[in-house]
């Protein structure tokens, strides 16, 4: 990406507070590429002042955020270096935007939805066992919430919005705190990188006529069918999601699971 590109990238934005925001966004992307390489030398501030315009303060802005995140290493009296990814904060909406701009997000959502197989299913089940009547009842009203944004004008975004809200549900009723609080992260995530998926209205009705499959498990109180179903539908939107991003490698379950 050239100076004039980056400058025109930054350019119109308004809100002070929010420009070491995209200037952060557009450094990770440089970074997450590799044409800012491990180990080579960061853009000082006076760099990142003359390619994007910004203030100074901005810029040391940038860097702060960009090493919070694991890309960078600030030392002080030294240059700043770019960190290797196994360092990098991967959950985190600048290195996730970062990676769908320069069409490396398939190994990241693959990895998701193969921890996603390890947790959710097992999140359906206690909730079945230990979710309380009115998260019960709740969860059929999502599903019925998903099956009504299924019609011919089907609206993507606010399906995705009952997914999310739907998937947030089983995770808190599971009564396990942490797996709630890892699977809110996680579902972050997934919406970041839902500007890849083409759901279409087949697809739409799909993932509805799950959720439904879902949500009378759990009302039945059957935590071995409601964990098969959520592994089912993983496993469906896995395969949905990864379908046309350059041949995406085969995924792992764990053991006892069907690869489908």
């Amino acid at each position: 990406m050239s100076s004039t590109e980056l400058l025109q990238a930054v350019e119109g934005l308004k809100e002070p507070r929010r420009l070491s925001h995209q200037v952060s966004a557009l450094l990770a992307a440089e970074i997450v590429s590799g044409r800012i390489a491990v180990g080579q030398a960061f853009p000082s501030s006076e760099d990142i002042v003359a390619r994007f315009g910004v203030s100074r303060t901005v810029a040391r802005e940038t860097a702060q955020a960009l090493a919070m995140l694991g890309l960078v290493r600030v030392q002080h009296g030294k240059r700043t270096e770019v960190c290797p990814e196994d360092e990098w904060d991967i959950l985190s909406s600048v290195v996730q935007e970062a990676m769908r701009r320069e069409g490396k997000a398939e190994p990241l959502l693959r990895d998701l939805y193969e921890f996603r197989l390890l947790i959710e299913p097992q999140a359906a089940a206690w909730m079945a066992v230990y979710g309380s009547d009115e998260d019960a009842a709740r969860l059929g009203e999502l599903a019925a919430t998903m099956e009504r944004l299924t019609g011919k004008d089907v609206s993507v975004p606010d399906l995705m919005d009952a997914d999310r809200s739907f998937h947030d549900l089983v995770a808190g009723a599971s009564e396990n705190r942490v797996l709630a609080a890892v699977s809110r992260d996680i579902r972050e995530v997934i919406s970041t990188l839902w500007g890849l998926s083409t759901l279409g209205t087949a697809g739409a009705r799909h993932v509805a006529e799950q959720h439904r499959t879902i949500a009378e498990a759990v009302e039945r109180r059957d935590p071995a069918a409601a964990m098969a179903a959520m592994r089912d539908h993983l496993t469906w939107a896995a395969k949905a999601d990864l379908h046309g991003l350059g041949g995406p490698s085969e995924m792992r379950f764990a053991e006892g699971t069907a690869s489908g």
